[in-house]
């Protein structure tokens, strides 16, 4: 999915998580690297086609209950 938007997987996730769920979630990207903070800008400009966005959603559901989520850790 990154490599068809030319993207790093970060950028994807980050694109997903403001654009798709921009009202449920306040992302907060965490670096201190200044590379880190460039890539992380290059996440918004652009979409995500709706299959994409399936896939991401059937991956990674919605929790079907309230409390704190566990960290969700990928290898990216």
């Amino acid at each position: 999915m990154a490599k068809r938007h030319e993207k790093t997987p970060r950028q994807v996730v980050l694109n997903f998580l403001t654009r798709v769920h921009p009202t449920n979630i306040f992302t907060i990207p965490k670096t201190s690297h200044p590379d880190h903070v460039s890539e992380n800008s290059k996440s918004v400009g652009w979409s995500l086609a709706e299959d994409e966005i399936a896939s991401i959603n059937e991956a990674f559901p919605v929790p079907d209950h309230d409390g704190p989520l566990e960290m969700i850790k990928i290898n990216i």
